[in-house]
């Protein structure tokens, strides 16, 4: 039985020195790969931030895609190849004659670029056969990143009881408005059959919501909502499946007092029962 390689990209984007700075996010990139290098046994990781050096490491739109492309093409059989980006996501409006108003979803680079879900769509209709490649995006509209993707679970109706946010915690939306975007790749035609292949997606939020970022300790520190529930949930049982991760990943964000952010799984049914990056190591 040919060997499994396990290879991921992670992306955080704090974007400093800018109007819409938020903070937290290279922090929850180095989390998630300690993640996964402890209790998921990858050992090819590649980490993306605006604040890294070489120039190579930064999170700029070039540098993202010309990684990913890399796993991708790089992939063997049964690999399992991992995205996760915390940063901002935006939502592109698509205007066509004779077609309906549309938006396409994408995420911000720290050059503010916007990489657009068709790009994701492209890479997993690329992976060989046997292999998945997962995206888990902590980001503003990331329920729209993968289209053709089954929804295995969406978002929930809002409680009846809201509780406040508790004292010295604050929410910060991790959502660019398009006019602010300075660029983006094409599009496509926003017509994606539903497929059954490798790909899967944790969203942070549904695609029409924004996924947020908890700062505490009035603002000295910050974390993603979705991705701290990935990261104590994976930690505690390495073997959880993708749906197990998003059902508590959504008791999550209510328990934080998040009552607009819906995390949701997209992805074939055999995929949704199957472990979270293809769970723990097993014992030679």
């Amino acid at each position: 039985m040919a060997k499994v390689t396990k290879r991921a990209v992670l992306v955080g984007c704090d974007y400093a020195n800018h109007p819409f700075r938020l903070p937290g996010c290279i922090r929850d990139a180095l989390d998630m790969r300690d993640l996964i290098v402890k209790h998921l046994g990858f050992v090819n990781v590649k980490v993306l931030s605006d604040e890294a050096q070489p120039p190579s490491a930064l999170a700029t739109a070039a540098n993202i895609k010309h990684q990913l492309t890399q796993m991708v093409e790089s992939a063997k059989a049964g690999d399992v190849l991992f995205f996760y980006f915390s940063g901002h996501g935006t939502a592109i409006p698509v205007l066509k004659d004779g077609l309906p108003r549309r938006e396409e979803k994408a995420i911000v680079s720290a050059d503010m670029h916007a990489i657009p879900g068709l790009f994701f769509r492209q890479l997993v209709n690329q992976l060989p056969e046997g292999a998945t490649f997962t995206i888990v995006s902590d980001s503003g509209h990331s329920g729209g990143l993968l289209k053709g993707e089954k929804v295995q679970i969406g978002p929930k109706p809002k409680p009846l009881e809201e509780k406040p946010t508790p004292p010295g915690t604050s929410l910060i939306k991790k959502t660019i408005e398009f006019r602010f975007v300075r660029d983006i790749d094409d599009i496509g035609s926003g017509s994606y059959p539903e497929a059954d292949d490798g790909g899967i997606l944790l969203s942070g939020c549904a695609p029409e919501e924004t996924s947020y970022q908890v700062a505490t300790d009035f603002g000295t520190f910050a974390f993603g909502a979705f991705t701290k529930a990935v990261l104590v949930n994976v930690s505690n049982d390495p073997w959880i499946s993708n749906k197990d991760v998003v059902k508590e990943a959504q008791k999550y964000v209510l328990h934080v007092g998040i009552y607009f952010q819906h995390p949701c799984l997209y992805c074939s049914d055999a995929n949704a029962d199957a472990p979270f990056l293809g769970g723990a190591p097993k014992n030679p």
